[in-house]
């Protein structure tokens, strides 16, 4: 017979595989702790559904006891207030705090984790939560839950963990620099700001994660710059940043031109090099010499 899915115990850490065992030993007598030992996850919690259906199906447990413990283990989790600092309307904070999170739980190595706020914790925390890239502040916002709740640190840790990001958090919030002199409506501004960040050769940032839209790159510097723990080459990094900016702005002021970005044929480029290398030009010089002198001609024939 298959069962219904309400029926099964799943259990997606040790921590609450844990707490099944106990809450049935301890509440259902007739029920063995040898029944349910077991190598791995996996296998304890076959046995654990086996031992289940053995005592329902003898009338000592009953029908509704899995839903009972599952409620019993909710109960048992952090409540929710401790969360609330975490807004899941503010971007950049759930930004931060999941690539933080993301970066930190899956790092194995302690000694790559001398600037966590806790490598201990951070590691007992789910690193499954992080599976798979998010592109919304509401879905990094259930990861981070997810992170907590379905991970092996008891509630005493997640609570010294929580108070250790948020004190870090108010350290990196109040840090306005970048997140001021990014242009509002200024796509092309955010664009090339990522490519900024992605052009330092000498110990270059790590990427928060990887853009898939100019609108979504403007995110991705506030986060890769809020994770840097290096409080002084952040500093030098805006402000490097910043007056190449605005070298870049005055010179096209100045010069009157603009970048453009053109397709052409490998044939038709060869040809461009060509003629450009005749005339001792630049590529752009030739082709707006090219214009000039077709614009010249219609002008001429009308």
């Amino acid at each position: 017979m298959i069962k219904n899915p309400s029926e099964v115990l799943v259990a997606v850490s040790e921590r609450e595989c844990a707490f099944y065992t106990d809450y049935l030993l301890k509440t259902i007598r007739g029920s063995s702790a040898k029944n349910l030992r077991g190598d791995s996850l996996a296998e304890r919690l076959k046995k654990l559904n086996e031992e289940l259906d053995s005592l329902i199906n003898k009338n000592r447990a009953p029908k509704n006891f899995t839903s009972q413990m599952r409620t019993a283990f909710k109960a048992t989790q952090l409540p929710s207030h401790y969360f609330r600092w975490i807004d899941k309307k503010d971007e950049r904070l759930c930004n931060w705090l999941w690539c933080y999170l993301k970066t930190h739980t899956k790092q194995t190595d302690t000694a790559t984790t001398t600037n966590a706020v806790h490598s201990t914790e951070l590691s007992q925390l789910s690193e499954k939560a992080f599976s798979d890239d998010k592109d919304s502040t509401s879905d990094r916002y259930m990861d981070i839950l997810s992170a907590f709740y379905d991970g092996e640190a008891d509630t005493e840790q997640q609570q010294a963990l929580l108070d250790l990001l948020k004190a870090k958090w108010q350290d990196i919030r109040f840090n306005e620099s970048v997140v001021n002199w990014l242009e509002p409506n200024n796509p092309s501004q955010w664009a090339w700001a990522w490519a900024y960040l992605q052009n330092i050769s000498q110990r270059p940032l790590e990427q928060a994660w990887m853009p898939t839209s100019d609108t979504e790159k403007k995110a991705v510097v506030i986060a890769t710059l809020d994770l840097s723990d290096n409080v002084d080459r952040k500093a030098l990094i805006i402000d490097k940043m910043k007056k190449a900016w605005s070298q870049k702005k005055f010179r096209e002021k100045s010069s009157g031109k603009k970048p453009y970005s053109i397709s052409m044929t490998l044939n038709t480029k060869q040809k461009l090099n060509a003629l450009a290398e005749e005339r001792n030009m630049k590529i752009n010089e030739m082709i707006e010499y090219l214009v000039r002198s077709e614009y010249k001609k219609r002008e001429m024939n009308e």
